[in-house]
């Protein structure tokens, strides 16, 4: 597993910096996904309804498909002191959950996680500019990577965490969880000390400032072969924040909690993925992350059809398998998008990808809600293998046209004369 040692670059900002970035950033994750999955579990005890439940996650991802603006926002302003006011924003607003009382106040439930899905957004198009400028570039693999090893470690607990203060405390307890590290990840924030140059202003007309990351990912030939790939795949993938209840409910006969204890084995594999995604980068080399994506999908995709068969060792084999491909997927994707966008473009860059994958992942997520009902779960699992498969099937074969490096600067020159 790298370190911060390994990945901060001689002379510049220092291991201090990197660690604080990490830490603060792995914390606030932490919170996210305590409160995610106990706000799911909260809002299917308020309402009994599986749908109802995913509709939880949803709200949850949805702000990203507001990427232009937040990409725009990112790139105006310095995005150390941005993130940490971000942060301190939500460290109140998640305390909205506090007056929900019963089943007709699951509005607000909704409110309270799409208010933080928006902040996190903005935060993840920030952080992920701000790494460039914290590590060398080719050193944003390993980082990224140390980077989601932690965050699945901090997710790990988060479902123990999560379920454990909501079965004996309530949903409340959470969402002062939730409040707290949002507080301790700005403390970690103001404390790193970067060199960030002002931000330029954006050039051309307005509407082309908000497209131009969007842009940037439809003229970059492996940007675009990433983003259509991640697409494809969490459009199968995105069934699982509602199938998930169906195979505690009707696969395990268990209740709605139990959630918890499969997304833990899902953690456990994510810590073994992120570890496993570091020894994939150093094979692969600078320049051929797509391949990690492949990686990661058809893990994913292996892991999705373990889950559709019978019984609690396959299911819990399952989303281990699955958590095992999760990083892979995503360091591929955000590695791409650092390593192949100039620094202007970094904010908008980094939320368009975010936007072009995780729209078909909030369209699935409606389209299972609607479907759950009526389809037998098994039936949409073999669905999602299928789709997830073919997307990684898709990458492997584009990303043999693929140079195996591309500096950023060249990248902005075929986007020039495009």
């Amino acid at each position: 597993m790298p370190t911060a040692t390994d990945i901060a670059p001689s002379g510049s900002t220092g291991t201090r910096d990197v660690r604080l970035w990490i830490g603060g950033t792995s914390v606030s994750l932490f919170g996210d996904a305590a409160l995610w999955i106990a706000l799911g579990v909260w809002v299917k005890d308020l309402t009994g309804s599986n749908g109802a439940a995913g509709l939880a996650f949803a709200a949850y991802v949805m702000p990203r498909l507001g990427a232009p603006f937040l990409g725009l926002v990112v790139d105006r302003f310095r995005r150390r002191p941005l993130i940490a006011l971000l942060n301190l924003v939500l460290c109140g607003w998640v305390l909205l959950a506090l007056l929900v009382h019963d089943g007709s106040q699951v509005w607000l439930v909704y409110l309270v996680l799409f208010g933080v899905g928006l902040g996190v957004g903005m935060h993840n198009a920030a952080g992920s500019a701000l790494l460039t400028s914290l590590v060398h570039p080719d050193a944003l693999g390993r980082a990224n990577a140390l980077l989601r090893t932690m965050q699945e470690g901090g997710m790990l607990v988060a479902p123990a965490a999560g379920s454990f203060l909501y079965l004996t405390f309530g949903a409340r307890a959470v969402a002062v969880l939730e409040s707290a590290t949002f507080l301790v990840c700005a403390l970690c924030v103001l404390a790193v000390r970067v060199d960030e140059p002002a931000p330029e202003p954006p050039a051309g007309r307005r509407t082309e400032a908000l497209v131009a990351g969007i842009r940037h990912l439809a003229v970059t030939p492996r940007l675009r072969a990433v983003c259509i790939t991640m697409a494809g795949g969490l459009l199968g993938f995105g069934f699982i924040e509602t199938v998930i209840y169906a195979v505690a409910d009707q696969g395990l006969h268990r209740s709605a909690a139990f959630v918890g204890v499969l997304t833990v084995a899902k953690g456990i594999g994510s810590v073994i993925g992120g570890l496993g995604a570091t020894r994939v980068l150093k094979r692969l080399g600078p320049g051929n992350e797509a391949m990690l994506t492949v990686y990661g999908l058809s893990l994913m995709a292996a892991g999705v059809a373990v889950l559709a068969l019978p019984g609690l060792v396959t299911a819990l084999a399952g989303v281990f398998v699955i958590g095992l491909g999760i990083p892979g997927a995503v360091v591929g994707l955000y590695t791409s998008v650092q390593r192949y966008s100039p620094a202007r473009l970094q904010g908008r860059v980094a939320a368009a990808a975010s936007m072009l994958a995780t729209t078909p992942q909030v369209l699935a997520v409606f389209t299972s809600a609607a479907l759950i009902a009526h389809v037998d779960y098994r039936l949409l699992l073999v669905v999602m293998t299928v789709l997830i498969g073919c997307s990684a099937g898709y990458l492997a074969v584009r990303s043999r046209s693929f140079v195996t490096t591309a500096p950023a600067e060249q990248e902005e020159e075929a986007e020039t004369t495009a």
